[in-house]
């Protein structure tokens, strides 16, 4: 068992749940200690912002000392007179109150100061002046601040004008006032708006205000007397420096680095507005939120329900949307950063775990029936230093799979397991392959091991219901026991044993060294196939096609062959239906494939353009690494693509009939013909076929062959041509040995004939130069 596999177990006794909290929990204080809260809470008032943009009231205006008014003033700072001449203008053209964020803490000439403060006392409107805060030493003496005048103070209001970034840097929060020794002192914005809230106590400046509606204007154009006094009228304005190369910019959430003369204008809308509100503490709201996980988990160990877990996501929506509900109504702002971060370590803790569980039960447990597989009957063995193994190999699956759907086929093979349970150790069996049944042999069986296997034969005798349909499986076993340090090997041993005995038609067989004199054939096949295609021992002959319609030849089937240095010439009918039943005939039929492909561009080169068939399982369609690989072969050739037929084989080897015709409607696309090649037999009918992507279907011989002599096989060989017609496929007969069969084909309206009467399979070169560009007509 892997270090995984025992945390995993561990965290289920303990409940995995309970675990999750407590991680998420952990995680939580972890990542706030690290500092990540206030970039989540940012972000989400960010968001916020764009979501919920307005524009300003308009009530509170700024006088920009920008780089034009500098130009034209010539220096900075600017005289006492300037500014009295500003607190004129403004006041004759109607403005409510004048705030300035300018600095008048500094020496001047007295007939100077006399001229600013004749300006202040004799304005209509109320003026405002800055004060600042400076820090007495580097080494934290605490603050002193830099009042203006005394003759200034008179008849104007003090307020002071310092902004203080956030942890991130950033201008977030404003004053309502601070407080030095005894000296409480309001802030720019508060005196603006007349706003009253605790000393030293901030609010979040609403950065959903939209900078740009705030008004504006440049000192110059007032001093020149440029802008209409309607613009001024009952505006309480903020005059302060803009110009970059005064330096007095900030960072903000929302708008970047900005003059500090805005962000009082945006405090002051943000008062004027009430949007100053109160602030929930996230630590608060977190404990909320962890008795609702409890609750959560409460819930989810008492359900089955796997989608009671998107109660955590949809629980972070509800915070993330409460929180700006209650902001756009002014009635609070809620931290939500912590709860958040709790919400997605817990979603992702849990999950992780669910993966984990899942993982570990898929590992051991077969999906389509739920029986437990292989690797957790390996699991049983190694607590055991020896055991006794039963395989049932289920010799008509193929069939069974042909037949019943993929529910079905499910409910036939618990059906059986539950009749087998009665035999076996534990009453547990195994499903530890596509056609194989497993199990331990239960106690007392060892000394009656015939007894034992005709009693589980008979348990197969009696066919399932499975809705309308009655299925019977026929059961062939195989037994082996000894140690289980290797125990691949002992099941392996006990599913050959199975399959031997299916191919004796034994009902049951145990495993010997004896058996693998038996399969030495079909071991050298396995291992000598890739061999052989490197060596240049598998080559492709070419049977011609007849087109009935003008009796020329005008396609071919490539056939595979074998010439074995030792064995001679293998016949396919010996080593193509093992390496189907052992699932290595992709490499093979792709071999194939580029041959032809070869042989066919050749071919057009000198002037033979005909159409080739190759024959692909239809196993294979459920293969992407196969399909995509055959697509590509075809696509990079230098023929066209019509020149190419994929003849399906074994089409009851379909398992997944929707997949298979999406495969095919893939290659149909690109130009590929489709031929179902075994009509008559298995699976292959009309009725299984209607909708099926294909181009023509393929009788197959045994119907042809007879055809002259039984009235019945011609009956159905007519018939299914004029049937195929309907549908719009084309007709091919194979299997046509004598002018007598051809010419009821020519009778019936078959498309194409194929046989040894038109011609036997011969090599490339051979059919080149017998159907080659002066092609054979057959008149036959």
């Amino acid at each position: 068992m892997t270090i995984w596999s025992q945390i995993t177990d561990r965290i289920e006794k303990f409940g995995s749940h309970s675990v999750a909290i407590l991680f998420a929990f952990l995680a939580t204080i972890a990542l706030t200690m690290a500092g990540i809260v206030p970039a989540i809470e940012q972000t989400n008032r960010d968001l916020r912002s764009f979501v919920f943009e307005r524009d300003a009231s308009g009530q509170v205006a700024v006088v920009e000392i920008d780089s034009q008014s500098l130009k034209a003033m010539g220096s900075w700072p600017w005289s006492r007179e300037a500014h009295a001449d500003l607190i004129t203008k403004l006041s004759e053209n109607g403005a409510g109150q004048i705030a300035f964020d300018v600095d008048f803490s500094s020496a001047a000439e007295k007939a100077s100061d006399v001229i600013l403060a004749d300006a202040i006392s004799n304005a209509q409107a109320q003026v405002i002046l800055a004060t600042f805060l400076q820090q007495i030493s580097n080494d934290g003496g605490g603050y002193s601040e830099n009042l203006p005048p005394e003759i200034f103070q008179t008849h104007g209001l003090l307020g002071s004008v310092n902004v203080h970034p956030d942890a991130l840097g950033q201008v977030s929060q404003y004053n309502y006032g601070t407080q030095i020794t005894d000296q409480i002192r309001p802030t720019l914005a508060a005196l603006l708006t007349r706003s009253s809230g605790q000393v030293g106590k901030s609010f979040l400046i609403d950065q959903s205000i939209n900078l740009t509606s705030i008004p504006s204007f440049s000192a110059i154009d007032i001093l020149n007397g440029d802008v209409d006094p309607i613009q001024i009228r009952g505006r309480n304005l903020i005059i302060g420096p803009t110009a970059a190369e005064l330096g007095d910019r900030y960072a903000t959430p929302k708008n970047g680095i900005i003059p500090r003369v805005y962000i009082h204008a945006l405090a002051a809308e943000t008062l004027s507005a009430g949007r100053d509100i109160p602030t929930i503490d996230g630590k608060a709201l977190l404990l909320v939120t962890l008795a609702l996980a409890i609750l959560w988990w409460n819930i989810v160990t008492s359900s089955k329900d796997n989608q009671n877990r998107l109660v955590l996501p949809l629980l972070a929506m509800l915070l993330i949307v409460s929180s700006w509900g209650f902001f756009v109504y002014s009635l609070m702002e809620i931290e939500i950063a912590s709860s958040i971060i709790f919400i997605v370590c817990l979603f992702l803790t849990d999950l992780v775990i669910e993966t984990s569980r899942t993982t570990k039960r898929e590992r051991t447990i077969d999906q389509l029936t739920g029986l437990p597989n292989a690797t957790a009957m390996m699991d049983v063995a190694a607590k055991n230093m020896t055991a006794e193994i039963v395989v049932a190999e289920i010799a008509n699956f193929a069939e069974i799979e042909s037949i019943l759907a993929t529910e079905e086929q499910a409910e036939i093979l618990q059906s059986m397991s539950k009749r087998l349970a009665l035999l076996a150790a534990d009453e547990q069996i195994y499903r530890t392959g596509r056609n194989q049944l497993s199990w331990f042999v239960a106690d007392g069986y060892a000394n009656r091991l015939e007894e034992y296997f005709d009693t589980a034969a008979t348990f197969a005798l009696s066919p399932t219901q499975i809705g309308s349909k009655k299925m019977r499986l026929k059961l062939s076993l195989g037994y082996h026991e000894g140690p289980t340090s290797n125990w691949f090997q002992l099941l392996s041993d006990a599913a050959m044993a199975a399959h031997k005995a299916a191919e004796m038609n034994y009902r049951w067989l145990k495993y010997s060294n004896d058996i693998n004199q038996i399969i030495d054939e079909k071991l050298a096949i396995l291992n000598e196939i890739d061999q052989a295609i490197e060596n240049g021992q598998i080559w492709v002959a070419y049977q011609p096609k007849l087109d009935l319609s003008c009796g020329e030849v005008n396609a071919a089937e490539a056939l595979v062959r074998w010439d074995h240095p030792q064995r001679g010439k293998i016949p396919p009918d010996r080593f193509i239906p093992i390496l189907e039943t052992e699932g290595d005939i992709a490499n093979l039929t792709l071999h194939v494939l580029k041959i032809t492909l070869t042989n066919v561009q050749q071919w057009s080169k000198s002037g033979l353009n005909i159409s080739c068939s190759v024959n692909v399982s239809a196993a294979l369609l459920g293969d992407p690494k196969f399909v995509s690989s055959a697509i590509a072969h075809v696509q990079q050739s230098r023929i066209d693509p019509n020149q190419i037929v994929f003849e399906i084989t074994e089409t009851a080897a379909l398992g997944d009939l929707d997949k298979a015709k999406a495969v095919l409607e893939g290659m149909r696309k690109i130009g590929i013909k489709l031929s179902i090649d075994d009509y008559g037999t298995g699976q292959a009918n009309l009725a299984y076929m209607q909708g099926f992507p294909a181009d023509e279907i393929k009788i197959d011989q045994s119907f042809i062959k007879s055809m002259a002599r039984s009235d019945v096989d011609r009956v159905m060989v007519s018939s299914t041509i004029e049937m195929a017609h309907k549908m719009n496929f084309k007709v091919v007969a194979e299997g046509v040995e004598d002018a007598d069969c051809l010419a009821l084909l020519r009778q019936f309206g078959c498309d194409t004939a194929q046989g040894w009467h038109i011609g036997r399979p011969v090599d490339a070169i051979i059919f080149e130069e017998r159907w080659g560009t002066h092609a054979q007509t057959m008149t036959a």
